[in-house]
């Protein structure tokens, strides 16, 4: 009301009222349009005059937007935070995005209130077109300018009283309006083509599958289980005794080279080799190592310290080698690379037990695509009954090929690591058990000391050399949080699922009772506190450094 006394007092001043009605759209670009026809209603100004003020005035304010959007991309570095979610993954998300729809999208926000800003600040960021930007823009402008304009014209006064209706639920009203920009973002819009369908089947069937599962949401009812353990055996971290040999029984982070370490240069072991941190030759280290050794790429480099297949990377040639090394600044296991099958076998043997068994076998399959020769690498993930549930993951992995159209018949590798959280998919190979595996494995993990339960994760040529117990090669060894990966088995029950980890964890606090009667210290509660918080900052770490690494 304030601005529209202000305004009829300029009633004999048009250019000055078309420019303040012009200003006033850079604080609120609905309510300068809704005054611009509340004066030409009054005969002030023409409605083209002040539509067309409020147009321009509109028009500028956004473009500004847009060049503050380009401005925060160029100062990403120096804010942390904006760096963390201008990844080059997402930032590529963005840019395809905007090729895609960007049109589409900048001409709907302006009718749609609060996703303007947000539209236009990202439409700079990702860098989209700005002469494109600028005429869909004012395309925009025309329509929904003399369109408001001339409502508040023909509902005269009336629409003051609106704005004070407004000004009272404008809450209700932002809450509405996020609630609907939100179902428009994430489900009507991409229902509208076959690649959102497919992004929004695949997140269907993440949660309909509890393999894909957060780990939290997971052990909730695993807590409960592990409380009643701990009450029993009177040891709310018990389990950290289970495995003397490892620190914290391999709670979390435990060196990989000194587990490594403790089967002393077995056969088993696949060559490797730590590479510290700090130096300025460790890619001299590296090619002296596989000099020695007579390896020749590809060769795996991993974090020393580090879990779920973060930051382990299969590297074929030197320059990438040289790239790893210098983005990871910390210590790395550089290992020889084992062609094969790969499993995860699960072994227990209770402290005093002269033999020990295998509770699981599970194998780590890789994921695959086969090229047809038409499809585009995109297309292929999007419609692979599988690989679609990890689609965000493989769209971010191979932005830069999603484009390359595979030959008929050319397989292409999406996951190389036998983790699940990197695309491998796991099957329940327990009936692979024999008693010659059983019997490697226990000699092997008895040379190692007191280790009493966790999973291998191996390499053989063949299930007939799994069988037989022969050309078996160690990658790694994971302690007591090395579950038993068989339960994630595409389609395996939740609850049987539930039941054989908790007879993993019942496995660790049973062997951490009988340790801790043989005088093996236990870890204290400030201890596991802080073992916590330096894994939560390493895990931090690992997601926003080592997937460039990888």
């Amino acid at each position: 009301t304030g601005l529209l006394v202000e305004l009829q007092a300029l009633g004999d001043r048009p250019w000055t009222l078309a420019l303040i009605l012009a200003l006033a759209t850079y604080g609120s670009e609905d309510l300068a349009c809704i005054a611009g026809g509340l004066v030409a209603a009054s005969g002030q100004l023409p409605l083209t005059a002040a539509a067309g003020a409020c147009a321009v005035g509109i028009w500028t304010g956004d473009m500004a937007i847009y060049f503050l959007g380009s401005l925060f991309t160029r100062g990403a570095l120096r804010w942390k935070w904006l760096a963390k979610k201008m990844r080059p993954e997402r930032m590529a998300r963005g840019a395809r995005f905007f090729d895609r729809y960007g049109a589409r999208w900048i001409f709907l926000s302006r009718f749609i209130p609060g996703s303007r800003v947000v539209s236009y600040l990202a439409a700079g960021a990702m860098g989209w077109n700005p002469r494109k930007f600028a005429f869909v823009l004012a395309l925009a402008s025309v329509v929904w300018t003399p369109l408001l304009c001339g409502v508040a014209m023909l509902a005269g006064k009336a629409v003051l009283g609106w704005l004070r209706v407004y000004e009272q639920y404008v809450g209700w009203v932002l809450l509405a309006a996020g609630l609907f920009i939100w179902v428009l973002l994430k489900l009507i819009l991409p229902m509208c083509n076959w690649r959102g369908r497919r992004l929004l089947y695949g997140r269907w069937l993440r949660f309909t599958h509890w393999e894909f599962w957060p780990t939290w949401l997971v052990y909730l009812p695993m807590a409960v289980y592990m409380l009643w353990l701990a009450v029993r055996h009177r040891g709310l971290t018990l389990f950290t005794a289970s495995n003397p040999a490892l620190p914290h029984s391999g709670f979390a982070m435990e060196s990989k080279g000194d587990t490594l370490d403790l089967f002393g240069g077995s056969d088993m072991l696949p060559a490797y080799l730590r590479v510290p941190s700090g130096k300025n030759q460790r890619m001299a280290m590296l090619l002296d190592f596989m000099d020695e050794t007579g390896l020749d790429w590809p060769v795996v480099l991993k974090p020393d310290v580090g879990e779920r297949g973060q930051g382990v990377a299969v590297i074929q040639n030197a320059a990438a080698a040289e790239t790893y090394l210098s983005d990871c600044h910390e210590d790395v296991i550089a290992q020889e690379y084992v062609a094969g099958l790969e499993y995860g076998i699960f072994y227990v043997r209770m402290p005093g037990e002269k033999q020990g068994w295998l509770y699981s076998v599970a194998g780590k399959h890789q994921q695959k695509l086969i090229g047809d020769g038409v499809k585009n690498l995109e297309h292929l993930i999007l419609e692979d009954a599988r690989a679609v549930t990890m689609a965000s993951y493989y769209l971010s992995k191979f932005v830069g090929r999603l484009d390359e159209v595979p030959a008929e018949g050319e397989v292409v590798v999406l996951a190389e690591i036998g983790t699940h959280a990197r695309g491998a998919v796991f099957t329940d190979d327990r009936n692979e058990i024999t008693p010659e595996l059983t019997r490697a494995i226990d000699t092997l993990t008895q040379s190692a000391g007191a280790l009493h339960c966790g999973r291998y994760d191996v390499k053989v040529p063949s299930v007939e050399d799994l069988r037989a117990g022969k050309n078996i090669k160690i990658l790694e060894f994971n302690g007591v949080t090395g579950e038993p990966v068989h339960v994630y088995q595409p389609g395996y029950p939740l609850f049987r699922g539930l039941a054989d980890l908790s007879r993993q964890w019942k496995f660790a606090y049973v062997a951490g009772a009988k340790n801790r009667a043989r005088g093996i210290a236990v870890t204290s509660m400030r201890e596991m506190v802080r073992l916590i918080q330096s894994h939560r900052a390493k895990e931090h770490y690992e997601v926003d450094r080592m997937k460039e690494c990888s």
